[in-house]
């Protein structure tokens, strides 16, 4: 039987890949957008970590189950200090608006294309999840990967910066990959959060029975 989990999530793209990523696991993934539950959750942390930490507790606040929350900074190698994305890949004018995704697409190739048009990054994904009041647990994970000024034509809505984002091995676009080998090509970021999810199944069991 399968055990219903909370993704604090409002964005169907990052749902549908974390329901790709998990479907090996005896887990219904639903999300804050399944619940219809419409609210911008606040990200004041320092880190991934803390972000994340903070978005798995309102979803559990919210709605009494076991939630789990995902969150990322990113750094490009060629980029200079102050314009590293960093904890705000979205927010990129504003850290109070959010970027819509033509307006993240422009940005980031203007800024690659700074640089050359091309620069190894790296994303640091942390993961958490609550299943209790007293009971959260979170892993961060870091993974390579290469960006590029010259888009796909192939964009994916809510994931804008996979239309520039290489596999270093393949040398895919992940827009254009099939769900596997985007899995595949995150390597220990995804492996890794499945494997932090399969540690966990039997919280998950014990909070939802």
């Amino acid at each position: 039987m399968k055990q219903r989990l909370l993704y604090a999530t409002l964005n169907p793209a990052k749902a549908k890949h974390m329901r790709d990523l998990l479907a090996s696991l005896p887990l219904d993934i639903v999300s804050l957008a399944d619940l219809r539950i419409d609210y911008q959750i606040p990200e004041t942390g320092e880190t991934p970590a803390e972000n994340a930490c903070q978005k798995a507790d309102f979803a559990f606040t919210q709605c009494g189950m076991p939630a789990f929350a995902v969150d990322s900074g990113l750094y490009i190698a060629d980029f200079p200090v102050e314009k590293q994305p960093g904890l705000f890949v979205r927010r990129i004018f504003d850290q109070d608006r959010t970027a819509t995704d033509e307006e993240m697409l422009r940005y980031y190739q203007q800024e690659l294309d700074k640089v050359g048009g091309r620069s190894k990054a790296a994303w640091v994904t942390a993961i958490a999840l609550r299943t209790t009041v007293s009971e959260l647990y979170c892993e961060t994970f870091t993974s390579e990967t290469v960006l590029t000024s010259a888009a796909s034509r192939v964009v994916v809505p809510g994931e804008p910066l996979n239309a520039l984002q290489l596999d270093p091995v393949s040398g895919m676009y992940y827009s254009e990959m099939s769900p596997d080998e985007r899995i595949k090509a995150q390597g220990k970021r995804a492996t890794g959060m499945v494997a932090f999810m399969r540690r966990h199944l039997q919280n998950i069991e014990h909070r939802s029975a």
